[in-house]
């Protein structure tokens, strides 16, 4: 690397001391002005970039055909795995893991340009331009240094270079560091949640939350890394050729009497540390760690890079204001949310056995809790959708039972469920609305008293709702390793002493206790998410496609669009506003698939679905529950003692698969259709219609249970597969728990009612892996207009339905006026 050959620097005068005389060294060979042109055009393709996606999405181009055709592309990824993997961890006994995977083309595509981008304004073209010259004028002419005020390195400007240079070590090592600088606002933009600061999620522009962000920030973090890594190796080189004339010894001797070399080193030894704490394997089994490193050294690098070189410091300075700027209008929005601000006094403390009470009822007005649990008990029929617009009411006597423990504000409520899952409830003591699909930021202080954990919410805000359950946020929180291990642990403990709360636990004043499961102190930060921004009413057709504790972010968009088809307004559940007889409300079906591990998981959701029957008739309405390990020859294992609230009706129920339907769906021939049969759990409550046995067949695949799914040419992703990679999270626990646990310490409680959810639901449930393939193609073909999916389940199925979605796209169908060629995702999947 040389400069031109017919120019040269001004000489360095000979100053007597040694920080003096590096000071001009080191000042001459700082970039100009004219040079900071490669920062500025970055971000002005940044901006370009951010209008026009904001102006395409709300030109409505994704849902046309140039939309169908880049959505087809798009939204594929891959996944692989070493051939006879499955095989060896067997023998080795290894637990289950997910498939390797890429990230969406989508993704790969902006990762590629902003890589390729900045290496680009890194590397090509001149590195150090004339003072005063421009990108497109690159003559090599001399001019007048402009005297910059306000630095202390103002007296030794005079020494810069007034000509162009191509390549220098110090040059490349200058501008590696200038673009370094100019990505750091860009990567702490793509970390933010909560907007204005967060302005990719902003809902009038991109409106991309940090789910779909996350992998951008990451790559983004490593790009700037990289770069500064560059800086330190160009600059070393610089320095070590470089020999001061009249000592002999090298740059570097001297550079560490130079203050702003040692912020240097200490802005890349916390980056480095930064980068370190990051790594997957510690992010994922040290999350704890990983987040109090985090805090520590961002800001450190921030302020250590911005002392380091001051011309440049207004990037450190950006990016550190965003950052502290967010992180305090989240404190300000969590202190209010939690009550440190005031809150709304709760409207029900404490639980209700039985009220009864004659009400005025609109199918438009009930809330959806009030309604479920009404048909529950048989004291309510399913009401008639009813146009919003007519204005006759419907008087009805109402019998609630309110026999579910709503727990005081700021207080989480914790039940066991099966397979190593805690339900956790709360109402927060400040209003808090919410969209279906979005997740919270959970800190319970019991379990850890600073991280807070990301968990989808199951639930739906009612904001017409007069009781504090239609603020009632529900998680299902699966024990893994670290918090949500700690989470059960505790829960279990204290469950099986008899506790209803932990040691030292402050409770409101006339806190009554619930019959079941414990109270604890707990905090919110959000709502999060981009599932916000999804328009589910504009389509004709929902399918919800879940796999495992996935199913939280089903549920909750499943609710709100059974909600909104029995007659309620998108816009009061948290949602967009549209709803059954208003304008712009397409959606006249919805279908619902998941896939579960155990039957015994029925239970997290069996009072969801039950009440989401019967606000929506069975034509509109379709639930699917697949058991992925239940085989034809079922085999019961010890159950668990389960307590309910009438011991003399029930004294003690196994929790295993009944003996309608599930157990009947098995590889031998199906029956005829003369002998469709009507099974109801109770002649009072509800009657479901099962299907037809060879329709079954249509879309269940069992040849899992002759071990053909493993084998690499019929696996739906290519490659070897397992019955645990579309049910299973990475980290998930599906080992039993001993017997003796279940039988004399950890009870799983329910009540009568809870049963009679679970047989009802328990008819919907079959043995097998659906055909997502096939799933999705049957509802194409049914539907009257454009398709949305949403997915939320293990990498496997998120490739899966990826998959299906794009072989199913059809521009051409679009291209002819039919909109059944367009389909929608929405992934709660950290991607898009």
């Amino acid at each position: 690397m040389s400069t031109q050959s017919n120019l040269t620097f001004a000489p360095i005068p000979d100053y007597p001391n040694d920080v003096e005389w590096v000071t001009a060294y080191l000042v001459q060979r700082i970039l100009s002005d004219s040079t900071w042109v490669y920062a500025w055009i970055l971000w002005i393709a940044i901006a370009v970039i951010f209008f026009s996606y904001s102006a395409m999405r709300w030109a409505g181009l994704r849902g046309g055909y140039i939309g169908a055709v880049w959505s087809k592309w798009s939204l594929r990824r891959r996944t692989w795995r070493k051939k006879h993997s499955l095989a060896v961890a067997l023998k080795l006994g290894r637990p289950h893991t997910q498939p390797e995977s890429l990230p969406s083309n989508a993704q790969i595509l902006c990762l590629l340009a902003l890589v390729v981008g900045s290496l680009l304004l890194a590397f090509v073209g001149p590195d150090y331009l004339a003072p005063g010259s421009r990108l497109w004028t690159l003559q090599n002419y001399p001019k007048m240094g402009v005297e910059k005020r306000g630095y202390p390195l103002s007296d030794f400007y005079f020494l810069q270079p007034q000509f162009t240079i191509e390549k220098m070590w110090w040059t490349t090592g200058g501008r590696t560091g200038l673009i370094a600088f100019a990505l750091f606002p860009l990567t702490v933009l793509l970390a933010l949640k909560a907007p204005p600061f967060a302005i990719f999620s902003i809902p009038q522009f991109t409106h991309l939350c940090f789910d779909k962000l996350a992998f951008l920030h990451r790559w983004c973090g490593v790009l700037t890394w990289f770069l500064t890594t560059l800086h330190v190796i160009f600059w070393s080189v610089q320095l070590a050729i470089d020999h001061r004339a009249t000592t002999g010894e090298n740059g570097y001797f001297y550079a560490w009497q130079y203050e702003k070399f040692h912020f240097a080193w200490a802005a890349y030894g916390f980056f480095t540390l930064l980068m370190l704490c990051s790594l997957p394997p510690i992010r994922r089994h040290y999350y704890e760690v990983f987040w109090f490193l985090h805090i520590l050294f961002v800001p450190s690098t921030l302020i250590m890079s911005a002392l380091h070189h001051p011309p440049l410091w207004w990037w450190c300075w950006a990016a550190l204001a965003l950052w502290v700027g967010e992180r305090s209008y989240r404190l300000t929005w969590w202190l209010n949310t939690n009550g440190f601000l005031g809150g709304i006094e709760s409207t029900q403390s404490k639980p209700r056995k039985r009220v009864s009470f004659t009400a005025e009822v609109t199918p438009d007005t009930l809330p959806m809790h009030v309604l479920g649990q009404a048909n529950a008990v048989g004291k309510l029929p399913v009401l008639p959708r009813i146009n919003p617009a007519l204005t006759a009411p419907f008087h009805h006597t109402v019998a609630m039972t309110g026999s579910t423990y709503v727990p005081p504000p700021g207080f989480v409520h914790a039940e066991l469920l099966p397979g190593r899952t805690v339900r956790v409830r709360l109402v927060t003591p400040g209003y808090l609305s919410w969209a279906p699909g979005q997740h919270f930021l959970i800190n319970i202080p019991a379990i850890s008293k600073f991280t807070s954990h990301p968990f989808t919410v199951a639930s739906v805000c009612d904001s017409r709702a007069h009781k504090d359950a239609g603020r009632e946020l529900v998680f299902f929180i699966r024990a893994k390793k670290g918090w949500t291990k700690d989470l059960w642990d505790t829960v279990a403990r204290l469950t099986a002493h008899g506790l209803k709360y932990p040691n030292g636990e402050k409770l409101p004043s006339e806190c009554q206790m619930p019959d079941r499961g414990v109270l604890m102190r707990g905090f919110i930060d959000g709502p999060f998410g981009s599932a916000a921004r999804a328009k589910w009413g504009d389509h004709s057709t929902v399918l919800l496609v879940a796999g495992g504790s996935g199913v939280s972010f089903a549920l909750s968009v499943l609710e709100y669009m059974c909600m909104c088809m029995a007659g309620r307004d998108g816009r009061e559940l948290g949602g967009q506003p549209g709803g059954w007889g208003r304008r712009n409300f397409r959606t006249t079906r919805v279908r619902f698939v998941w896939l579960v591990r155990e039957f015994g998981h029925i239970h997290w959701c069996a009072p969801f679905l039950r009440r989401c029957m019967s606000m929506v008739p069975s034509s509109e309405l379709q639930i699917d529950i697949f058991v992925t390990n239940a085989k034809p020859a079922m085999r019961s294992l010890p159950p668990p003692i389960i307590e309910v609230s009438d011991p003399d009706a029930i004294t003690e129920i196994p929790l295993s698969p009944p003996s309608p339907h599930f157990t009947r769906n098995s590889l031998s021939s199906p029956k005829p259709k003369s002998e469709k049969k009507r099974h109801s759990a109770s002649t009072s409550i509800v009657s479901v219609e099962t299907e037809d046995d060879d329709d079954n067949d249509s879309v269940v695949d069992l040849s899992y249970y002759t071990s053909d799914v493993a084998d690499e040419e019929k696996g739906e992703l290519g490659h070897d597969e397992h019955v645990l990679d579309l049910t299973n999270f990475e980290g998930d626990d599906d080992t039993a728990l001993p017997e003796a646990a279940a039988r004399e310490e950890i009870r799983l409680e329910l009540d009568e009612e809870e049963i009679i959810d679970i047989s009802v639901v328990a008819e919907r449930a079959r043995a097998g892996r659906p055909v997502i393939s096939r799933i999705l193609a049957d509802e194409v073909e049914q539907s009257k207009g454009p398709i949305i999916v949403g997915c939320c389940g293990p990498t496997s199925l998120n490739a899966v339905v990826r998959k299906s979605i794009a072989a199913q796209i059809n521009p051409s169908r679009i291209w002819q006026g039919d909109e059944r060629g367009h389909i929608a995702l929405v992934a709660e999947d950290f991607g898009y």
